[in-house]
């Protein structure tokens, strides 16, 4: 008896913390669902306009530079300041020193960032060589030009990572989860407009004006919490001092990431005309499902685990870990199943119109394929990476890091030979397992049980659920190509007035039709194997939807 009432309140506190979770996670997907649509927008855009093009290789490539320095900067901040800036604002006697340390911060990014951009200014030539020495003639000319026009956007993209650690330590999620939402309009606007005037570079101008704007408009809350600005530049401030000595190390765990990606795009470069596109439009189309759903768990997850560490309590710590990865594996493996099994329409309902064919098609399915097989391991690893960092231990990220980086590189050049595309791909998904799998194991000799037991057990009944789940949708999708669908479409078109939007339109609810369908399977299949995070994710979903609906009254 005594254990059952033990293990009563153990669950009773653990769905206290779950609802508590889902109530901040709420306002963040709402806004992101927002964003993500505009940001499916913007590709599909840009998919349409330009296809997998080489304007369009020009400009991936030329983005790498600032977005590596955004990588390398912004995301150091954003990581190391979350757990230190709640330090400071947690402890009273420290509350003080508060200001000097954000502004002190600010303007150190500013000056650092200013000097990297004008000195990767006065080399981008070579740059340009060394990131894509598959491009020539025009499109290396086009490249260099693109990467002047957008190298200024890193001091942007630092300030907005700053600017995004500020507010998450303050526990405001909203703002910065609403960065999305300028950056999209303005870029879509742009590509719209480009394609008739402008051409790529016009495409470049507008990434530029909306990396700003991420910064932007988190500025009023920082006015609403009081932080106004403060011409503080402290070098000597201990706070900034301990920064440093914390972002060392994710200076180089994220760069050696950000690496990855060059190396994809350089060998890229060698492949196909549209394979750097192909292999951009792959990621774009999975970081839909996992900004919609993880993105927003993780960034409360985070700042929860650093509050726990603050305020030195190891159980919540340790219940919100081991929730976490169970509430994130219930959610990414249906999604990984769902994207095998209907990749070809997921492909077809984002991109494929205008200048985006058959072929392009084709290639973007084959790197959604080998890139869906790692959602799972990239989304738990990140997780894993703000758990230690939320400990204030930025050396175990970065070796692990570094080992998968080291993987990453060794079977992309080994595979690329064999499969070409999707071999650049499965690199990057094995790297994921490998280096998730190193963070596990360095994490529970740090903190011994974090419930693994348990974990496996869940994970096994959603695995199952979602490969059931799986064989009935991939069942009702053949048997859709088989029956009277392609009549129904054909009617669904010519009511639309038939061309591009009639296409979408039907792609669209044969998608949403078997989405829901699949939802449904899964649902159903948990209920029935008795899956914990039923609950937690039931909770989420009654705050999503009571916020859409306070928005709408509002709104009427």
């Amino acid at each position: 008896m005594r254990g059952t009432r033990r293990g009563t309140a153990t669950d009773r506190r653990l769905m206290l913390n779950g609802r508590r979770i889902a109530g901040a996670a709420a306002a963040v997907v709402v806004i992101t669902v927002i964003s993500k649509i505009l940001g499916f927008g913007r590709e599909a855009a840009l998919a349409a306009v330009f296809g997998a093009s080489g304007a369009t290789d020009a400009y991936l490539v030329a983005m790498i530079i600032p977005s590596l320095l955004f990588g390398v900067v912004g995301t150091t901040i954003t990581t190391v300041g979350i757990p230190l800036f709640a330090e400071y604002i947690h402890d009273p006697a420290r509350r003080r020193e508060l200001a000097g340390l954000l502004w002190s911060t600010f303007h150190g990014i500013v000056v650092f960032l200013g000097l990297v951009v004008l000195v990767a200014w006065l080399l981008t030539p070579w740059l340009v060589r060394l990131m894509a020495p598959g491009f020539e003639g025009e499109q290396a000319q086009l490249t260099v030009l693109l990467v002047r026009v957008l190298l200024p956007a890193a001091v942007f993209m630092g300030l907005a990572g700053w600017a995004q650690g500020v507010l998450n330590a303050h526990q405001r999620f909203t703002a910065p989860a609403a960065m999305g939402i300028p950056y999209n309009v303005i870029i879509i606007a742009a590509i719209l407009l480009s394609g008739r005037w402008w051409g790529i570079e016009g495409v470049a101008v507008a990434t530029l004006l909306g990396i700003a704007a991420q910064f932007l408009i988190q500025l009023p809350t920082f006015r609403r919490l009081g932080l106004s600005y403060r011409p503080l530049f402290d070098l000597g401030h201990p706070g900034l001092r301990r920064m440093l000595l914390l972002a060392g190390p994710v200076i180089i765990g994220v760069g050696a990431n950000q690496l990855n990606v060059i190396v994809d795009r350089m060998l890229a470069s060698g492949l196909a005309e549209g394979s750097i596109s192909a292999l951009n439009y792959a990621q774009k189309a999975l970081g839909l499902p996992v900004g919609l759903f993880a993105l927003p768990l993780v960034t409360v997850l985070y700042s929860s685990l650093s509050r726990h560490n603050v305020v030195g309590d190891a159980a919540a710590f340790r219940e919100t870990l081991a929730r976490g990865l169970s509430v994130l594996g219930f959610l990414m493996i249906p999604m990984t199943v769902g994207l095998i099994v209907l990749r070809a329409d997921f492909v077809r309902f984002l991109f494929q119109r205008g200048a985006f064919d058959d072929a392009d098609a084709a290639m973007t399915g084959t790197a959604v394929l080998f890139y869906s097989l790692g959602i799972l391991f990239i989304v738990w690893w990140d997780y894993l990476n703000r758990t230690f960092y939320a400990l204030q231990d930025t050396a175990t990220p970065m070796w692990t890091g570094l080992a998968a980086v080291a993987v990453n590189i060794g079977l992309n050049l080994a595979l690329v030979r064999v499969m070409g595309l999707g071999g650049l791909a499965l690199a990057s998904s094995a790297a994921a397992l490998v280096g998730f799998g190193l963070i596990l194991w360095r994490l529970r000799r740090r903190l011994g049980r974090i419930g693994g037991r348990r974990l496996a057990i869940e994970t096994g009944k959603v695995c199952l659920a979602a490969g059931l789940m799986g064989l009935a949708v991939w069942r009702a999708n053949e048997a859709l190509a088989a029956g009277a669908w392609g009549l129904l479409a054909e009617q669904l078109v010519q009511a639309l007035g038939g061309g591009a939007l009639g296409d979408f339109a039907a792609a669209g609810v044969k998608l949403i039709g078997l989405i829901a369908f699949g939802g449904l399977v899964y649902t159903v299949l948990c209920r029935l194997l008795r899956v914990r995070e039923m609950a937690l994710v039931w909770e989420l979903g009654r705050s999503v939807l009571g916020r859409l609906a306070g928005a709408n009254r509002q709104a009427g």
